[in-house]
């Protein structure tokens, strides 16, 4: 079935002849969600204007082999192919310079900001590229010309969980100034659909089901998903020790400020899963706050090789020239291989 127009973008003046009232604009993240939401609009016949990935530079694999996927799909049922954005850092305070989230948290030594409790990862790396794109969009700006809203739809399911999300997106998905501008809409929560519902229309529309979209070191990832990580990216396991071997010390030099709150010698944060978890209360599953005692408990590295990996990661933000570039850095850290072999390969 064909796309046709979308009865949110039009309506009719006396003549019978459709008017443009608001773009739609669907953000898009490659997971089941928002997949099951482009679905459930082509099925509806609603043919969104703009579909938007915001590449942080860091998710999974899997995530990028899926947008290759999902375009020959759109293509064939007459929707837009997705328009890929990327936050464009300016004005940096540290060294090295940084493109992706990974490279942001080395340059600063420290956490994405969910592992202290925040959300500002999403605001800055997901957010604010779909914003700067979109106020550069002549849809856009001819509708916020004539005093119309741009509708933005999210891919909250209908479960508990992201219904209560739904109530706090005003914050994070939509700034508070920007309200003017833009309108939210959750379609899979006003359909009905849950995280079930949605897996079985994106296999009934012939797709296969895409992982769940995340950065591959987010906070909110659980056990097994780890353990998945290491089957299919191994050299992504090898980068979590990276990383939180280079935020240790920072986290380390904060409590002995504070006067070790929670302890002398124990870091306020232990990690990217912050805490320790040890019951199983409400299905949670025991896990220690960092991700390398996981990865070195669950045998998914050798213990050599965490060790080795952790000696290798300075933990001192770098001056300007002491690496080449991030990515070339962290493959010699994972390797083993001195840097300028890398870059010359």
């Amino acid at each position: 079935m064909a796309a046709t127009r979308s009865q949110l973008n039009f309506q009719f003046n006396a003549n019978g002849s459709p008017e443009r009232r608001e773009p739609l604009v669907v953000c898009y993240g490659a997971g089941r969600d928002s997949t099951a939401l482009l679905v459930g609009l082509w099925l509806r016949g609603i043919r969104p204007d703009l579909i938007l990935f915001a590449d942080v530079g860091a998710e999974k694999q899997a995530t990028y082999d899926y947008l290759a996927i999902m375009n020959q799909w759109l293509k064939s049922v007459g929707f837009p192919e997705i328009t890929v954005v990327r936050y464009q850092p300016k004005n940096f305070k540290h060294w090295p310079h940084y493109h992706t989230i990974e490279e942001n948290i080395l340059t600063n030594c420290a956490l994405a900001s969910i592992a202290y409790g925040f959300h500002k990862c999403s605001a800055k790396w997901k957010i604010a590229p779909q914003r700067t794109f979109l106020r550069q969009w002549q849809p856009a700006l001819d509708c916020w010309s004539a005093g119309g809203k741009v509708r933005k739809a999210i891919g909250f399911d209908a479960s508990p969980h992201e219904l209560k999300r739904t109530k706090k997106c005003s914050t994070y998905a939509v700034q508070e100034e920007e309200t003017e501008l833009f309108e939210l809409w959750f379609p899979l929560q006003e359909w009905g659909w849950d995280l079930s519902e949605c897996i079985r229309q994106i296999v009934k529309a012939g797709l296969p089901i895409p992982c769940k979209s995340s950065c591959y070191f987010c906070t909110a990832m659980k056990p097994v998903e780890l353990d998945d990580l290491a089957r299919t990216e191994p050299d992504k396991i090898k980068r979590i020790v990276v990383l939180e071997a280079r935020a240790k010390q920072r986290h380390l030099d904060y409590a002995k400020e504070h006067g070790w709150p929670r302890g002398v010698g124990v870091p306020l944060t232990e990690g990217i899963w912050r805490r320790a978890v040890k019951g199983v209360r409400r299905g949670s599953t025991p896990r220690p706050g960092s991700m390398t005692d996981y990865i070195r408990q669950r045998g998914l590295l050798s213990g050599g090789e965490i060790d080795r990996i952790i000696a290798a990661t300075p933990t001192k933000p770098l001056g300007k020239g002491e690496i080449l570039n991030w990515q070339s850095w962290i493959q010699s850290v994972t390797s083993g291989t001195p840097e300028d072999q890398i870059a010359l390969a």
